[in-house]
This record gives structure tokens, C-alpha cells and sequence, in this order.
């Protein structure tokens, strides 16, 4: 992919690279971290790339063909830009039932359709509950980028609908960089744990938990993101886009994909549900028995 020489994270650049160039880019995208300004300028390029119509071995966007121009000049017809229409520019749950609608229009000038969601954290529950079916099976030619401080600030069901990438450091500081970066600790012990033929190996490890429901919910997220790297390794991919390769290569050697698939819907079924156990004890005690 060609990043057009900006000075973009050299992780994120990694990543998001790897996923495009080898076509395993996720319908749904979230760009966290850095600034706005940082966020809009990639999430315009990405699309500029989505759209390209370059058909030689030359790096997209190329930025000569068409579809590349129109997207430069912000006029490409495919590309659509959701923002807030009201006072406060956030946007509404009207915004996204016509995005809802307008989906499953196939495209008019390019192979794909791109939808660039900003300040996407603004968005209030019921937007995003509304957003959840068209995330969840979206039309095949359609992609979706969600401009983001922080994907803490979305609702899980959101979040596990899409795959997020940092661009750098968090501005925001509902969930602070030090909580982040322990969140991907715990969810590397827990992952280890999972690809182990061990339930008491998890149960210890679950017990680490035992009086933190924000930790355990921090981690979690991050546990989806490692088994969905297992899976997509079992499947020919060659890198990881959670920040666990290792652990997730592990999964990929110990446990069939059926397995896998199976651990990801118990582990998101305990993050949608982690609100309503006022018993810790008994929420850690029923994700254990589940995944093993």
C-alpha cells in the first residue's frame, strides 16, 4: 500500500500494509489514537486505495487513474463521508439508518464502496446498535472506517464486529495508555491459557480477575482479537494484526478452527454480558467450564 509519504507509525504502517497488500483487510475498520487530523488524512487514503482501479504491479492509490483523482478532489461518488448534521456534529442514529440503506446500493463507478464514519466515539448507543446488522453482513463489495480517539468509547458489540488499528499514542483519557498496554498482558495469559488442554491452568489465570471487571473486560477485547489472528493463521494469513503474534500462533498450532470459533463466541458472549453478573466469582467460574 502506498502511505504517500506520510509519517504514520511504523507499527500501524506494518499491519494495515500487510492487510491490504495480501487482500485480508477487514469490511471494518477502526482508526484509534494520534489525532483527528492524523485519522481523516489515512482514512482518506485508505479509500483512495479501496476505489483504485490500478491494475499493474504499481502500489495503490496510485494516484493517477480516475477513481484515484475523483477521490483526491473529494468528489468520488463511492466513497461517502458520515458526519454528525446536527448542532453538535455528532452523528445520529438517522445518519446511520441511511447509511443502512444506502449500503446495499451497489456501487456506481468503482469495484467497492467506502464509508468513512467520523468521530465515530461520539456516536450514541442507539446509532450504534442501529449500525450492529449492516457491520455484522455487510454487502460484499462495501467497507466501512470508523474515525476513532479510542475504541473503548464504542460499544463492545461494535468493537467485535470490527478490527481496530492504533496510530499512535491515545489522546483520549477514559482508558489510560498504562491500563492499555496491561490490558494486552492479561489477554496474552488468558489466550496462552485458552490454546492449554488445562482447565485448572485457566481457572488460575481467570482467578487473577477475581476483583477487577474492568481489567477482565479490557482483556477480553483483546482475546478476540488474538483468537481471530489464530483463525486467520490456520487460514494462509502470514501476520497477526492483534499485538499477541506469538500467542496467536500457538492457538493457530493447538487448536482446530471449529475450536477457535467456538472460544470467540464464548468470549464475546461473557463481554455482552459481563454488566449483569453482580457475581464476579460466578461469571469467571461459568467463562472457564464454557471454554473448556
Amino acid at each position: 500500500m502506498n502511505f504517500e509519504n506520510k509519517g504514520y507509525d511504523s507499527k500501524f504502517k506494518e499491519l494495515i500494509s500487510s492487510a491490504f497488500d495480501s487482500g485480508r483487510l477487514p469490511h471494518a475498520i477502526i482508526l484509534e489514537g494520534a489525532n483527528e487530523t492524523t485519522r481523516m488524512t489515512f482514512a482518506k487514503t485508505l479509500a483512495k486505495a479501496l476505489v483504485c482501479k490500478e491494475s499493474t504491479n504499481e502500489v495503490k492509490p496510485c494516484g493517477k487513474c480516475a477513481d484515484c483523482l475523483k477521490a483526491e478532489s473529494m468528489s468520488h461518488v463511492d466513497i461517502k463521508f458520515v458526519e454528525g448534521t446536527n448542532k453538535s456534529k455528532t452523528v445520529s442514529v438517522e445518519d446511520i439508518r441511511r447509511v443502512r440503506s444506502d449500503a446495499y446500493v451497489v456501487p456506481n463507478e468503482a469495484e467497492r464502496k467506502v464509508y468513512i464514519i467520523t468521530g465515530a466515539h461520539k456516536m450514541n448507543e442507539t446509532a450504534m446498535n442501529a449500525f450492529l446488522k449492516v457491520l455484522e453482513e455487510p454487502p460484499s463489495y462495501v467497507n466501512f472506517i470508523l474515525e476513532c480517539e479510542d475504541k473503548a468509547m464504542l460499544l463492545q458489540t461494535v468493537k467485535s464486529r470490527c478490527v481496530a488499528f492504533r496510530m499512535g499514542d491515545l489522546t483520549d483519557d477514559s482508558v489510560t495508555a498504562k491500563k492499555l498496554e496491561k490490558s494486552y498482558e492479561n489477554a496474552k495469559l488468558i489466550a496462552d491459557a485458552i490454546s492449554l488442554d488445562s482447565e485448572i491452568e485457566l481457572m488460575k489465570v481467570l482467578g487473577l480477575f477475581e476483583k477487577d471487571k474492568e481489567a477482565l473486560k479490557l482483556a477480553l477485547e483483546e482475546v478476540i482479537l488474538i483468537l481471530r489472528d489464530g483463525l486467520s493463521l490456520k487460514s494462509g494469513a502470514e501476520k497477526c494484526l492483534s499485538g499477541n503474534g506469538e500467542t496467536a500462533r500457538k492457538i493457530s498450532s493447538n487448536m482446530t478452527s471449529e475450536k477457535i470459533m467456538r472460544a470467540m463466541d464464548v468470549v464475546s458472549e461473557a463481554l455482552s454480558g459481563i454488566q449483569y453478573f453482580a457475581n464476579q466469582n460466578l461469571l469467571l467460574a461459568r467463562l472457564s467450564s464454557r471454554l473448556k
